[in-house]
């Protein structure tokens, strides 16, 4: 099939040997995805009509299927929509921004059959889902229930042609078996024929708010559009874009990725109810994590200033009197760990790095109060001997145990103190500063490489964050040094890192999905990848030039031409290129676009 990303002038093609699927959001907590079939029980359309006031999402649509379907020869992605081109036949997809609706139109009139999957997001169970069709007026509705969850899903086309199949039929779903992620197989319901050209579907917990929602967004379905175009021009005629060009012989691949991972980025950012925030990604980390938050503020800070200073102050204000921080600020999982140990300094490593014209007199003063807290809560609470202790599983490897002083925990720290001194001019944090900066340097570098953690020589990717994010821990001789010696055993061809010494007898090169055996011991994450170029790129661009280039490179296949197309995944397998983890992750996007920013652009 053949992939396009478009925008105006820019436009950018490839025939792959693959059917790829897309995702699509609109700010309001939903997305809608499809493949070329369904290949995973967490494709279709998942939404909260609650408003968040539930803390889950639901699956109502598995899927919408054109009769006989005919082959899909070609996939567009128009940022705010995507078409794809059957054989004679042409469809477009669409989530308009502040409602749970969804916009499908077809190139002439035909006839497409619906599949439905009311569940929530994590829930595999198969009973207690109900469905009623019935006829209202000029609106088809269908009433959904799962257990105590009821909601109506509205239907209006321009011609009302349908028929009722209510059938039950089973799926089998590759994607999930390929990811060791139970059950592979489910049955979804077959609810109806529809014969139309243009249909809107409009979903809400009580029967004449989807009603009265799929009415008005049919009626207004053309300003929408227009409404989503708008936006997507302000997005790439932002302020900070507006000073920089590319710089020459960059390919269009690049250039196409940095505005797909912008998009990408927005498109996980969650505007409702006086909450804000964005997802970790999709379809399964649809939380606000506070480390993911953090990482990803900067990238965020270049397509909307002052969200990011919102999300920012709003995170300061989740630090524990101890220091650490929740993992999940919103919506509870049933599978992540309390707390982490590095969320909060990575929050004060993004206001280090932020201008200070950006924050007022009263905000600097409040965050000065909020780091001298943070700093005394993890002196006080999780200091061993001098260095920072985090328990199993509190780092951002968190399939790993982890627990002691480990090296980015340490740096964070070091960040802490030279900041605090920066705000404050307090004596005591400049020499806390160098005095701990000499006791790590003594426990964790040997002369050739920084230990993972004290009395542990593991090497793993850990060492760019250090570099990131205190780079005054060793000199750039040094660090030069220690580069050659992990990249040796790091480095992957295709253009990653590993998160584990290819020699290590935990190195797992093929991903094992949900079976964690591989997920920190070997899968190559893409933020920490580009997050490693840029890394090297700051100490010598011209040494390091073919790994820069290569994950450059790689990152950009991923985004363009992988996987869930224009978003940047979470991982990929060791031993070759692709797109694994979840189909959208928001700080692969943020790294991504901060590597770009720094390195591709000259500034003018």
């Amino acid at each position: 099939m053949k992939i396009k990303h478009c925008w105006n002038k820019n436009k950018i093609e490839k025939e792959i040997d693959d059917v790829l699927g897309f995702l699509l959001t609109n700010n309001n907590g939903d997305y809608f995805s499809l493949g070329g079939k369904p290949s995973s029980r967490y494709q279709g359309w998942f939404l909260n009509p609650f408003e968040l006031k539930e803390k889950k999402l639901f699956k109502v649509i598995e899927d919408i299927e054109i009769k006989s379907s005919p082959k899909i020869l070609e996939i567009s992605n128009h940022f705010w929509s995507i078409e794809r081109k059957r054989e004679k036949i042409i469809e477009k997809f669409f989530l308009p921004s502040c409602y749970h609706s969804l916009i499908y139109e077809l190139s002439e009139p035909s006839e497409i059959e619906l599949f439905l999957d009311i569940k929530e997001s994590y829930d595999n169970q198969e009973e207690g889902r109900f469905y009623e069709i019935f006829k209202n007026e000029d609106v088809v509705l269908i009433k959904c229930q799962n257990k105590e969850d009821i909601f109506y899903l509205a239907i209006k086309s321009d011609i009302l042609n349908y028929s009722e199949i209510k059938e039950w039929t089973l799926r089998y779903y590759q994607l999930d078996k390929k990811r060791n992620s139970f059950p592979f197989e489910r049955y979804v319901y077959q609810a109806l024929k529809i014969k139309a050209q243009k249909i809107v579907f409009s979903v809400a917990p009580e029967k004449d708010k989807a009603i009265k929602e799929v009415k008005e967004v049919f009626k207004k379905r053309e300003g929408l559009k227009e409404l989503a175009r708008e936006e997507i021009k302000k997005l790439f005629k932002n302020k900070e874009s507006k000073k920089i060009i590319f710089k020459k012989n960059i390919s269009e691949e690049i250039k196409m990725a940095y505005l797909c991972v912008q998009n990408s980025l927005k498109g996980l950012i969650i505007l409702q109810n006086n909450l804000s925030g964005f997802y970790a990604g999709l379809p399964w980390s649809f939380q606000f994590w506070s480390r993911d938050e953090a990482i990803s503020l900067k990238a965020l800070k270049k397509i909307n200033p002052s969200l990011a200073k919102k999300i920012l102050f709003d995170l300061l204000g989740k630090i524990k009197e101890d220091g650490k921080m929740p993992n999940i600020l919103f919506r509870e999982t049933p599978f992540l760990y309390k707390e982490n140990i590095d969320a909060s300094g990575w929050i004060f490593q993004r206001i280090a790095e932020f201008k200070k014209n950006y924050f007022k007199k009263g905000e600097i003063k409040k965050i000065s109060q909020s780091l001298e807290k943070t700093i005394e809560g993890l002196s006080e609470h999780h200091c061993k001997e001098g260095f920072i202790i985090g328990e199993a599983k509190e780092t951002w490897m968190d399939t790993q145990e982890r627990e002691g002083a480990r090296i980015e925990i340490q740096a964070l720290l070091l960040n802490l103190y030279n900041l605090a001194y920066q705000l404050t001019q307090k004596e005591k944090y400049f020499q806390l500063e160098k005095s701990f900066k000499k006791k790590v340097r003594e426990k964790f570098w040997n002369g050739e490489i920084l230990a993972d953690g004290i009395d542990d020589f593991t090497i793993r990717p850990n060492i760019f964050l250090v570099a990131y994010i205190y780079p005054q821990l060793l000199t750039k001789k040094e660090w030069l040094r220690c580069f050659e010696n992990v990249l040796s055993k790091l480095y992957l061809e295709w253009g990653g890192l590993s998160t584990i010494d290819k020699k290590d007898f935990r190195f797992t090169p093929q991903s094992t999905g949900e079976d964690i055996k591989s997920y920190h011991n070997g899968d190559s994450w893409f933020w920490i990848n580009n997050l490693a170029a840029l890394v090297l790129a700051r100490f010598n661009k011209k040494k390091f030039k073919k790994y820069i280039e290569k994950i450059l490179e790689a990152s950009a296949k991923e985004i363009l031409w992988l996987g869930v197309i224009s978003h940047h995944s979470e991982l990929s397998s060791a031993n070759r290129l692709e797109s694994g983890g979840c189909w959208v992750q928001a700080w692969s996007n943020a790294l991504y676009l901060e590597l770009i920013s720094e390195i591709i652009f000259s500034k003018k």
